[in-house]
């Protein structure tokens, strides 16, 4: 058992699926810290997502509820939940995806390492989902290395790391929305002082609810985002 962690998970339009999740993830993280709290950093959600939020952290103790009434962004709301926590060691899960196997193995890791990413790519099979998900993280991949320099196999999903460790990288990233977690991973990678450990996810990688992201203008700020950050890190 570890002493604590601040899990810290985006959510955007989760009504669906999201206080079910959360309850039953507060119960399982008892057998792993002594000490947790549960960030849901919340932006621009425009369903039940913030009233399911409110109503969690009055209930639940270890629920904390960082809400951002601007646009919806998600790698905004994920610097928030960072900075919003109070524990060293952070870890970064999805609603729709909760490795408790990721969890314990990354913060085990933190001994060793500053920050440790959970792979779909060298998970292999354990990624199920549909064709053009699987495409989209390659082609995206394919282009962060190509314009980047990139060298990891993943970027996006879980993360554990030492928040005192990456302060710097977390608010010093010149990009939002969906590439701000690439630009924090390949800033990290491109720190000498910053240890670095990739393992593979635990369990299958699956669609539990409907997308809430609208392909055609996400893509388009992707590709924006992209473009900015190769001009920076290249410079």
């Amino acid at each position: 058992m570890t002493d604590n962690c601040s899990i810290v998970i985006p959510v955007f339009n989760e009504e669906e699926i999201l206080e079910k999740r959360i309850r039953d993830l507060a119960v399982d993280l008892q057998k792993y810290f002594r000490e947790f709290e549960i960030i849901i950093t919340e932006n621009g959600s425009v369903d039940n997502t913030k009233a399911i939020i409110r109503k969690l952290a009055s209930e639940l103790s270890c629920v904390v509820a960082e809400i951002d009434d601007g646009a919806a962004d998600y790698g905004q709301a994920l610097i928030n939940g960072i900075n919003r926590a109070r524990f060293d060691n952070v870890t970064i899960l999805e609603v729709d995806y909760l490795d408790m196997i990721f969890l314990e193995k990354s913060n085990e890791l933190l001994a060793n390492y500053d920050l440790i990413i959970g792979s779909k790519k060298l998970a292999g099979k354990m990624d199920q989902r549909p064709f053009k998900r699987k495409l989209f993280t390659s082609l995206y991949n394919f282009g962060l290395r190509i314009t980047c320099g990139l060298k990891l196999t993943e970027t996006h999903g879980l993360k554990t790391f030492k928040k005192s460790k990456l302060d710097h990288i977390t608010n010093g990233c010149v990009t939002r929305h969906a590439v701000w977690p690439s630009e924090f991973c390949i800033r990290a990678s491109k720190d000498k002082n910053i240890r670095i450990k990739e393992i593979p996810l635990s369990i299958p990688l699956v669609e539990i609810r409907t997308t809430r992201i609208k392909a055609i203008s996400r893509l388009k700020k992707t590709i924006s985002d992209v473009m900015l950050l190769s001009r920076t890190i290249n410079k």
